[in-house]
């Protein structure tokens, strides 16, 4: 069995991500016909790398992120905003990218913030890679974190 198959459905490809504003194509089909028990699998495995990240990030001293874990298996681990002032969101993602040998990617917006992304993936023998992104959305006119952190 190959890898882009299992059960004669496709898996977990990053080309499934949605692109915003993209006509739909035969990729757009295919995240219609994933069977559900696929995408809980998915969920299972980054599940498990989640475990893995905060026993990582306790043991290394990380700053704790908000995490998400997507339909697809896709883990995102995003600075908190409302409790960290912007450098600290900056440091977070940092940190957390050096820890897994991550790039960080950095613009700034026209409406005034700063978007910081590091996208990751992790290859899992025998089966689909895991992908996800540590990331913060910095607003770049408020330099202090909110009151419940100061």
């Amino acid at each position: 069995m190959s890898q882009s198959q299992e059960n004669g459905q496709p898996l977990f490809d990053p080309a499934y991500f949605v692109r915003g504003g993209a006509e739909k194509t035969s990729i757009d089909f295919q995240i219609d016909i994933v069977p559900t028990a696929t995408h809980y699998r998915w969920q299972r495995r980054a599940q498990q790398q989640l475990a893995d990240f905060l026993a990582h990030g306790a043991k290394h001293n990380l700053p704790p992120l908000l995490w998400t874990l997507a339909t697809t298996g896709a883990l995102t681990g995003e600075a908190d905003m409302l409790s960290n002032t912007p450098d600290q969101q900056r440091e977070a993602v940092k940190r957390w990218a050096a820890h897994v040998g991550a790039h960080v990617e950095t613009r700034t917006t026209g409406d005034g913030r700063e978007e910081l992304f590091a996208g990751w993936t992790k290859p899992v023998k025998g089966a689909a890679d895991l992908h996800g992104c540590f990331r913060a959305t910095i607003l770049l006119d408020d330099e202090t974190p909110q009151p419940e952190s100061r």
